[in-house]
């Protein structure tokens, strides 16, 4: 686990940002991890960001007639599930994300924000030279598309994620 909230036994997530141009491979690269991780016995939470907005209910659904009337917060619960949808007057930064995965999740895999530049990033962009080089200071650069990436390349990027988890650095708390 990554660092220690102080004031709760919640601990905040270890967070990799998967960073890249649209169709560079990020959800594809998301898809290969996650079981990995988890069968390394890692709870492996996901941030998502939707450049254009979305829709969590569909119309004429309770919770969507709730939002339709005006409801500035709208939460569904089920047995299995939960879900939150809050208005918001502005877009709320990865760290807020995080906070209802703290002490739920070991890990974060960030999908299309640009980086915050303190949380470790696996950069996606085409390389003629390099098909993938983790390099320091808690960079990850894949130059191929992950659809393509080898079993034994695939195994490092996922060891520079459990490695996230074991240094617990960089990491800093919402």
């Amino acid at each position: 686990m990554c660092c220690d909230s102080g004031s709760s036994d919640k601990k905040h997530p270890g967070v990799v940002h998967l960073i890249g141009a649209s169709d560079s491979g990020k959800t594809t690269l998301i898809e290969r991890l996650i079981p990995r991780l988890r069968a390394k016995g890692i709870r492996v939470g996901t941030v998502k960001h939707a450049h254009h907005g979305f829709e969590t209910d569909q119309p004429g659904k309770d919770s969507w007639r709730h939002a339709q009337a005006g409801s500035e917060a709208v939460a569904v619960i089920s047995p299995e599930r939960a879900a939150w949808v809050i208005r918001t007057p502005e877009e709320l930064s990865v760290d807020l994300a995080l906070e209802p995965m703290a002490g739920r999740v070991d890990l974060v895999l960030v999908e299309g924000f640009k980086g915050d530049g303190v949380h470790p990033a696996i950069r996606l962009e085409p390389s003629p030279r390099e098909r993938l080089e983790i390099g320091t200071g808690g960079v990850c650069r894949v130059g191929v598309h992950p659809g393509t990436l080898l079993p034994d390349e695939l195994e490092q990027i996922t060891t520079f994620c459990v490695s996230v988890l074991r240094e617990g650095e960089p990491c800093r708390q919402p």
